[in-house]
């Protein structure tokens, strides 16, 4: 039997026209995004389905349209295939569809929470982020200290993706000096990246603090399975841990890749990523190579994962 984990992307999956397909075609999948343009933006909609493309990448857009899209796929999956998981994830903003999918939040508080969340990141000092591409964390460390100690000011190893796979965020100018480094010290890229803050460093404090006194406002509920926190990389389930750790997570280290190879430990075999893109499934294709893995983003994507499943439950 699989044991089965439910994953959820985070800002940077976005795409004009994405959710547009599930909206036409499934009424619970309508309300739900109906629902977040209630909840967060009068134009949220609007933008998902015609952009402009300029617009959906501001955080104030993506975050609440990611959420919307993973959500709306969620409701129309269970509608059609209900199998609880062994656990969920999430990767940054992707964590609040993995609490939804718990029970920990309601869709309204989902909703909400990520429309601040959002609102706090992009108000936040502005900064940079950066892909490193194939060098060893270990060198990456070095490279990070030694322009912290030459006073290039504030960086951060910020996502722990893969082995090969790690980003840097903070300002600019100490982003683009790690980054010299890193190529010197034979990295095969090192990528700056399309956003306007510095996510998960210490520019983010402040973002953090105040959020941590809105979160305070919502009722949480205890999992009914376990999220993989990203902070820590652990098993949490306890309602208080949530709210604390939501505040925490933006201004935290995003440790997917330690995440993933817990999940590998507990045994999870099967990984369905619910929400636009492949981007976790792609980063578990180099950490859990045995795997097997699903996404469900569109309709073609959702009924060709419920028959998949269906047919290895009967076999």
């Amino acid at each position: 039997m699989a044991k089965t984990a439910f994953l959820f992307p985070g800002q940077g999956s976005q795409s004009v026209g994405m959710g547009k397909d599930l909206y036409e075609k499934y009424p619970a999948a309508r309300q739900v995004i109906d629902q977040f343009t209630q909840w967060v933006l009068p134009d949220l909609k609007q933008v998902m389905f015609e952009g402009p493309e300029e617009t959906l990448k501001r955080t104030l857009y993506a975050q609440p349209a990611i959420l919307s899209v993973s959500l709306a796929a969620l409701t129309v999956f269970r509608e059609k295939y209900y199998d609880q998981p062994i656990l969920a994830a999430g990767h940054s903003l992707g964590e609040y569809g993995a609490l939804y999918a718990a029970g920990v939040i309601d869709l309204e508080s989902a909703a909400k929470l990520v429309k601040k969340r959002a609102q706090l990141m992009e108000d936040a000092p502005s900064g940079a982020m950066a892909a490193i591409l194939g060098l060893p964390e270990t060198q990456l460390d070095k490279a990070v200290l030694h322009v912290k100690n030459e006073s290039n000011g504030i960086v951060t190893i910020a996502n722990y993706n893969t082995a090969e796979q790690l980003v840097i965020s903070g300002e600019r100018s100490a982003v683009e000096a790690v980054c010299a480094l890193a190529k010197e010290a034979g990295a095969l890229k090192a990528i700056m990246l399309p956003v306007g803050g510095a996510f998960h460093s210490p520019l983010m404090q402040q973002a953090s603090e105040a959020f941590g006194e809105y979160v305070k406002t919502f009722e949480f509920h205890d999992a009914r399975f376990p999220v993989v926190t990203n902070v820590d990389a652990q098993y949490t389930t306890h309602a208080q841990q949530f709210r604390e750790k939501l505040a925490d997570q933006i201004q935290s280290p995003v440790r997917w890749l330690d995440s993933v190879n817990l999940m590998r430990q507990e045994e999870i075999d099967t990984f369905v990523e619910i929400g636009p893109g492949k981007v976790l499934t792609g980063m578990i294709k180099r950490i859990y190579k045995d795997a097997t893995l699903y996404n469900v983003f569109d309709s073609t994507s959702l009924e060709t994962t419920i028959e998949t499943l269906k047919e290895r439950i009967q076999v």
